[in-house]
């Protein structure tokens, strides 16, 4: 019975435990991050802006009805006269040219609506490098705690030697305070490792969007074989940059609108249709009410707002400078573009030469560590060869480990800086 009570107990800790995390899956729950719905909310408004643009190519109705009573005197009788009237009207009005106010805000509204979208990717592209950034970051640290726990066990080992050679009388209490203090020393940057996974655990959730503090993660590839040619790379992210498209698509929304101001100038050609039916219910000769009155018309109309006190310059000049604006911050983004690309490679660079030169490193270090252990336990060398060579070990042990997950996270921002 206890045996079968001890297996229950581990299938139902191995089945309380959360699965494994993948970076996929993390990416796949920042879908749903607050940063998205926002930009698709900006969508919306460009939507609603542009069916605004849209409509006004088209006619505008207005109807009005209204009924009562009108009293009047007639003539000196001193008799008031109540009757009722009701009348109705229907108006449609349809601008024909207006020298492109119209559609000018049309294409204007419709740019913005694709910066808007092209801008929805661009939050996307930010929010998968925060995810892979934060992804990496934690494994990045979670190795550190592997390095800092091996450390730690180290210099229990060489603790427990040292005071077993002391109390033989083989080596100075130096020696035993010595490894005392290293033991101590790692033991604190163990503390510090473990509680920068949580920090790190808590960014990652807040890049994802949801809480996933107490997911274990998953180690994902990365791609060995890179391209880091900066002009292919550059072309590359100026055909696929979101952030690119958004700023050509505002620049063209603002020559629109600029287009749309001066239009102001002119005059406005429209056709108007106009129906009128009146009853007034007002008594005639032999006291019968008066007939039914309609009436309707259409009517070409021009208006030109000839004298506005400067408006319209105002605008232009206001337009003009929104263009003008605009193409500034295109050219600010591209040089941001070409430093992000460039930063990317070079960083891709850089970690992959520091994590084949840590490689080396970790594999001398481990060797050294192991020789001055032998000679100390041999006696015939000292506690200090020891500490140094295992604090070259973490060293080159956390030089390798960073080296490894710089390589990812050089690889995520190059991502990002060509917008795939």
């Amino acid at each position: 019975m206890n045996a079968l009570a001890l297996v229950l107990a581990l299938a139902a800790t191995q089945t309380q435990a959360p699965p494994p995390l993948t970076l996929e899956q993390a990416l796949d729950l920042a879908r749903s991050n607050p940063q998205l719905a926002q930009a698709q909310a900006g969508v919306m408004q460009a939507q609603g802006n542009l069916g605004i643009a849209r409509s006004g190519f088209l006619p505008t109705g207005n109807l009005a009805a209204r009924a009562g009573w009108t009293g009047t005197n007639l003539g000196a009788a001193p008799t008031q006269v109540l009757y009722d009237t009701y009348s109705a009207s229907v108006t449609l009005n349809q601008t024909l040219w207006d020298f492109g106010r119209t559609l000018g805000a049309y294409l204007a509204a419709r740019d913005l609506e694709r910066a808007a979208k092209a801008g929805v990717e661009a939050a996307w592209n930010g929010v998968e490098l925060a995810v892979r950034t934060a992804y990496y970051t934690v494994l990045a640290t979670e190795a550190l705690v592997a390095v800092a726990d091996q450390t730690v066990a180290s210099n229990q080992r060489q603790l427990d030697l040292a005071r077993g050679q002391f109390e033989v009388g083989q080596r100075p209490k130096f020696d035993v305070t010595t490894a005392d203090v290293n033991l101590q020393q790692s033991l604190i940057n163990q503390i510090t490792a473990h509680d920068a996974v949580i920090l790190y655990r808590i960014k990652l959730s807040q890049a994802v969007g949801k809480d996933v503090t107490n997911r274990p993660l998953a180690m994902p590839s990365v791609p060995q074989d890179i391209d880091l040619e900066v002009r292919k790379l550059m072309d590359e992210a100026l055909r696929s940059r979101p952030d690119l498209h958004a700023a050509d698509f505002g620049i063209s929304a603002a020559e629109q609108n600029l287009s749309a101001a001066r239009s102001a100038w002119y005059p406005v050609l429209s056709a108007q249709a106009n129906y009128l039916w009146n009853n007034s219910r007002f008594p005639v000769a032999g006291g019968l009410p008066a007939p039914d009155a309609n009436s309707w018309n259409i009517l070409g109309v021009i208006s030109w707002n000839f004298l506005n006190g400067g408006a319209d310059m105002g605008r232009v000049d206001f337009q003009s400078g929104s263009l003008a604006s605009s193409r500034a911050s295109r050219d600010l983004l591209l040089l941001q573009v070409r430093t992000d690309v460039e930063q990317a490679v070079t960083g891709v660079k850089e970690a992959r030469a520091r994590r084949a030169v840590a490689r080396t490193l970790v594999a001398q270090a481990k060797e050294n560590l192991e020789l001055a252990e032998g000679r100390y336990q041999a006696g015939i060398g000292t506690i200090i060869d020891v500490t140094v060579s295992q604090t070259s070990y973490t060293s080159a042990q956390a030089q390798e480990v960073q080296a490894i997950f710089d390589l990812a996270g050089a690889w995520a921002s190059l991502e990002y800086a060509v917008g795939r």
